[in-house]
């Protein structure tokens, strides 16, 4: 199954935060600044919910 282009910035975003985050935990240095990384933790999460409420209002308007 081919991700869409919301799911890939989705996956990239999450995958970044999550590298950040293992990098600041095994060094105590983060590789991004505490700033932007709040930023791309927000975008991520309205992404994702954005892309759930897609999936599932796609699925109910298709029912009826």
């Amino acid at each position: 199954m081919a991700l869409s282009r919301l799911q890939r910035i989705t996956l990239i975003l999450f995958v970044t935060v999550v590298a950040n985050w293992v990098v600041a935990w095994l060094t105590g240095y983060s590789l991004i600044g505490g700033d932007l990384i709040t930023f791309f933790l927000i975008v991520f999460l309205l992404l994702l919910v954005v892309s759930l409420l897609w999936g599932l209002l796609g699925k109910w308007f298709s029912k009826n």
